[in-house]
């Protein structure tokens, strides 16, 4: 039963993620200006247009994911997804300090929503996984 239950909380990890990676690839790919004015990182229609790319290679793998069920290869896109987002979220808040104004709002969703949600959210994920694969019970540590 809590093998299925961990399957459906990555399903919904994973559409999060599908939602997120859509909206940024839209946003990068035909608002690329949204960058320059709030984020420190200025303008980089090459750039933004790869990330876009990125994007799209993600949200294929993440569909197809979802549509083949298949566990393991919903477990791998987990892992991808929470290394991602620590990393982007990182990115952001590093960005965020070295030049911090509330301007930069790009900047301070990628700390809430990538780092926050996406990293501790798919962590705490990863973290049942191998509780669950090592067979430990949390209700028996106190």
């Amino acid at each position: 039963m809590e093998k299925k239950r961990m399957i459906k909380i990555s399903r919904y990890y994973l559409m999060f993620m599908l939602v997120a990676c859509t909206g940024a690839s839209i946003w990068q790919l035909y608002l690329p200006q949204i960058g320059e004015a709030f984020t420190d990182w200025g303008i980089s229609v090459g750039w933004q247009r790869e990330i876009s790319l990125w994007n799209i290679a993600i949200i294929v793998s993440i569909v197809i994911a979802l549509r083949s069920n298949n566990t393991e290869m919903i477990k791998i896109l987990v892992i991808q997804s929470v290394i991602l987002c620590w990393l982007l979220g990182i990115n952001h808040l590093i960005s965020l300090l070295m030049n911090f104004t509330f301007k930069y709002l790009i900047h301070i969703l990628g700390i809430f929503e990538v780092m926050l949600v996406g990293g501790v959210w798919g962590t705490y994920i990863l973290f049942k996984y191998f509780i669950q694969q090592k067979g430990i019970s949390i209700e028996h540590m106190n």
